[in-house]
C-alpha cells in the first residue's frame, strides 16, 4: 500500500510539475505580446519606446531561460 501511495505521489507531482511549466509558458508568451503591444502603441502615439530598460522584458527574457 505505501509503495502505490508513493508511486501515485510521484505520477501526480510529475504530471503537476509539467502542466503548471506550460501554464507558466503560456503567461509569459502573453505578458510579452502584451509588452510589444504597449511599445507599439507608445510609438504611434509618438512617445519613446520602453525598448532597452530593465522593465518587463528584461526580467522575462532572463527567466525564460532557465
Amino acid at each position: 500500500m505505501k509503495l502505490r501511495s508513493v508511486a501515485v505521489f510521484g505520477v501526480g507531482y510529475v504530471l503537476g510539475a509539467k502542466a503548471g511549466r506550460e501554464r507558466y509558458v503560456q503567461m509569459v508568451e502573453a505578458l510579452q505580446r502584451a509588452s510589444q503591444r504597449l511599445d507599439e502603441a507608445r510609438r504611434q502615439r509618438g512617445k519613446p519606446s520602453r525598448t532597452g530598460s530593465n522593465g518587463l522584458d528584461s526580467y522575462l527574457d532572463e527567466t525564460s531561460q532557465n
